[in-house]
């Protein structure tokens, strides 16, 4: 295992080395005999990809790994500007993204960002020119991207297509939830994301929390809906009495409000699908009658040091 202060080390190199670069390809092969093997340079794309190590091991492990390197870091450049994770949709680069979750960490150096990316065997430090991350993100970027809220910097989350009916919208779920833990375990934060479902009669009662640092759990307030999703309804939905599940060790919105509340799991034990079809289901039988009608609450996106868009879900944010 690589020392956290050789990795402290090599970053460094990267990071004096970007400003001199500036987004371009000119200087890199003088870099990467700096920082010697197994660094890898696309001078096509002014790409340097140096792997920092191959973790043995499941989505946990993995997250682990992660987490320490971006530990270091923090600590060795401060805050990164960008923290996030790139969802299904793969962005610019050779390899190949992991199954287990895609989180990175970006530090933009003018022209030239520093990325800590989950690679295809392990965390990897990617130098490359700015514009490509940020052009691609804001056309087809998916998944969470966090934006320091004390960095200067800003970024257009991309709007995509609403979800056209709840099979969509279970997709799109499923995919988010599906990694979602073991994104948040490795970077070391925590998501509340609270959902808000705009029923016939009622003032848009606030619906389900999504709450993960390193578990994944799924809240469900059952006031103010239909008949349908109270009570025994909600038991024969699926859901579990909050009191019978232990705490998810955040400090949400909800905490000790929702009745109800589905522990998910950890990294790599999500069963994406069946939660995503929990959330259709009650929100149908709550009485929401499109999925339009399932609306983010902005409290969510507010993580500071963060401010979160979730632009993978296609849901507007109220």
């Amino acid at each position: 295992m690589i020392s956290t202060e050789t990795i402290v080390t090599a970053a460094r190199t990267m990071t004096e080395a970007a400003w001199d670069l500036d987004g371009s390809e000119k200087g890199l092969g003088e870099l990467a005999d700096r920082l010697g093997p197994p660094v890898e340079v696309d001078e096509d794309a002014a790409r340097l990809v140096l792997p920092v190590s191959r973790p043995a091991g499941d989505a946990l492990a993995q997250a682990r790994e992660f987490r320490r390197v971006g530990d270091a870091l923090r600590e060795g450049l401060g805050l990164p500007g960008f923290v996030g994770a790139h969802g299904h949709r793969r962005p610019p680069g050779p390899r190949a993204d992991p199954r287990w979750g895609r989180p990175f960490m970006r530090w933009r150096l003018g022209g030239t960002t520093l990325e800590l990316r989950a690679g295809a065997e392990g965390p990897e430090l990617v130098l490359e020119p700015s514009s490509t991350w940020e052009v691609w993100y804001q056309r087809e970027g998916t998944g969470f991207v966090g934006v320091g809220q004390a960095s200067g910097l800003g970024i257009d989350h991309p709007r995509h297509e609403p979800p056209g009916d709840w099979e969509d919208l279970g997709l799109d779920l499923a995919v988010l939830l599906r990694t979602l833990p073991a994104e948040t375990y490795a970077l070391g934060i925590a998501h509340s994301m609270p959902l808000y479902g705009r029923i016939p009669g009622t003032k848009t009662p606030l619906l389900f929390c999504i709450t993960s640092d390193t578990r994944l759990f799924l809240d469900f307030t059952e006031y103010d809906v239909a008949e349908t999703a109270r009570g025994e309804h909600a038991a024969a939905l699926g859901w579990p009495r909050r009191e019978s599940l232990p705490p998810s060790g955040l400090d949400p919105r909800l905490d000790g409000e929702a009745p109800w509340r589905t522990d998910a799991g950890g990294p790599g034990e999500v069963d994406a699908g069946a939660m995503a079809r929990l959330l259709v289901r009650t929100a149908i039988a709550a009485g929401v009658e499109r999925p339009t009608d399932l609306l983010l609450g902005g409290e969510g996106e507010y993580r500071p040091p963060y401010e979160f868009g979730f632009p993978g879900l296609g849901l507007r944010t109220v």
